[in-house]
């Protein structure tokens, strides 16, 4: 038995048959995953060999069979030298590197790389997703789950304003203010995004709720909605110019 490799070494091991009785399900999985991601219009094989086929014939021919693995050391790492696996990670380990990646994302933001900042938000939205997947929804775990991804959707929305991408940061504010209707960013910034996608009473609509959420902002309203109608207005000068061109 192999008990010490050194890197650029390979190694092999024979693996008796009752050991291997998986191998051939996992690498038809593989390969299956691989064929629909590099063609999305990709059919699996059907059988050549049989109802128990893989759809692979060079592994249907291993089905049964005792097999020999080789291993290349590429190279070796010491705890704490590399990034783990999000799907790798405890609970307690996700939860931390959720908070990680949002302090990150913030700082970016603030240096204004809006790329960067964009998949630091993004993976975290993702870790929490695969954190509330495990729990039972509308659970008490499930809930703070939700909870905590109110201000990275937020902020991602925020990133996404800043890159004029309208469109994207209302879908995400939607899913914010259906689960807080009277938050007070999350109104301003769908307000901000619905005008940039000209989705004129859509922002309206938003302002104007802004204002009855947190009357504070009753003036800041009303200077934004002055605002819009003066777009508007610019806007329909300008097109009714250009209609003027084609005639």
């Amino acid at each position: 038995m192999c008990q010490v490799m050194r890197p650029g070494e390979r190694s092999m091991f024979y693996c008796i048959a009752e050991k291997c009785l998986g191998y051939t399900k996992l690498s038809k999985t593989l390969r299956d995953m691989h064929k629909k991601k590099k063609d999305k219009d990709a059919v699996v094989t059907k059988s050549c060999c049989g109802n128990q086929s893989t759809g692979y014939c060079d592994l249907d021919k291993l089905t049964g069979q005792g097999l020999v693995f080789e291993f290349d050391l590429l190279s070796v790492e010491q705890p704490g030298e590399y990034s783990k696996e999000i799907w790798t990670m405890t609970t307690d380990e996700k939860r931390l590197l959720v908070v990680e990646l949002k302090e990150k994302g913030n700082k970016e933001f603030k240096d204004k790389n809006y790329d960067v900042a964009e998949g630091h938000y993004a993976k975290a939205i993702g870790t929490l997703e695969q954190l509330a997947l495990k729990e039972q929804p509308n659970s008490e775990e499930w809930n703070l789950i939700e909870d905590m991804k109110v201000p990275l959707l937020l902020n991602y929305s925020q990133v996404m304003i800043c890159k004029k991408e309208y469109a994207t940061a209302v879908t995400h504010l939607n899913t914010v203010l259906k689960r807080e209707p009277r938050n007070i960013k999350g109104l301003y910034r769908r307000a901000t995004a619905q005008g940039g996608c000209w989705n004129v009473q859509e922002a309206k609509d938003d302002w104007n709720m802004l204002a009855e959420a947190d009357p504070s902002q009753k003036a800041l309203v009303t200077r934004r909605l002055l605002e819009l109608d003066n777009r508007v207005k610019q806007k329909e000068a300008e097109d009714r110019e250009k209609l003027k061109g084609m005639f």
